[in-house]
């Protein structure tokens, strides 16, 4: 029997196994996702989710009883280590599992802060995985203040959440305007109108410097023009780049 291996299980592993199975395919599957939970749809993630507004369950793009009953290998948190096509093998950790046919389905990860500007600092977080957003919503409290790093739509969502929070935001985009790579200016000045007049300070045409921080977590920022800014936490939203590790 074959033996369809898919590595990633976000959205595209878990409708590429869906639609297999629905269009007759009767060989073995197996799904592998480096996350601990079922597969699940992310643009909720930095919106109802974070608010507070849909529980976990809703997130899951199918009831995890939907694999079992399709005879779908379903193994979670379990990150893939290797590939030897060569061999058709997978390396998960200690097990090495066989192939006939192998789908890389990883997605993207998030861009992030280098290090060496404070990148590493405890309060510094990306919007990407459900572990990214649960572990950035203790930090959105009435009070505190937000420096959103990136002007595009994952900043500008993560800026609308944190004041329906009542949390103070100050929003930094390196480019002439928010959203230049994606829309027209009027669509940049329709949401830089919105989100000023829910009291997000936005800053256009000044990048970062460099995240300052005390005992090791962030407190604020340097800009580029040499102002300071205040911050107790920071979210980063510079695009993303392709997951090809492993096919590397």
């Amino acid at each position: 029997m074959a033996h369809l291996v898919v590595v990633g299980a976000g959205q595209a592993g878990a409708s590429l196994v869906a639609r297999l199975r629905k269009q007759g395919f009767d060989g073995r599957i197996t799904l592998i996702g480096a996350e601990p939970v079922p597969p699940y749809q992310r643009p909720p993630l930095s919106k109802a989710y974070l608010l507070g507004e849909m529980a976990l369950e809703r997130l899951y793009l199918r009831p995890e009883s939907f694999y079992a009953e399709n005879d779908i290998d379903l193994r979670l948190g379990t990150p893939v280590t290797g590939i030897d096509p060569a061999a058709k093998t997978v390396s998960l950790g200690d097990e090495t599992l066989s192939y006939d046919q192998l789908a890389l389905t990883t997605g993207s990860v998030p861009r992030r802060l280098p290090a060496e500007i404070g990148g590493d600092l405890g309060g510094v977080h990306v919007v990407r995985t459900l572990a990214d957003v649960d572990a950035m919503a203790p930090d959105l409290r009435e009070g505190a203040r937000a420096l959103i790093v990136g002007g595009g739509y994952i900043g500008l969502e993560a800026a609308a959440v944190c004041c329906k929070k009542g949390v103070q935001v100050t929003l930094v985009e390196m480019a002439d305007r928010i959203l230049q790579r994606v829309a027209a200016p009027e669509t940049s000045a329709y949401f830089r109108a919105l989100h000023r007049d829910h009291g997000v300070l936005i800053r256009e045409g000044v990048g970062l410097k460099r995240l300052t921080g005390e005992s090791g977590r962030v407190s604020g920022a340097e800009l580029a023009d040499d102002s300071a800014v205040p911050a107790d936490f920071v979210v980063v939203g510079v695009g993303i780049a392709p997951d090809t590790a492993l096919a590397e």
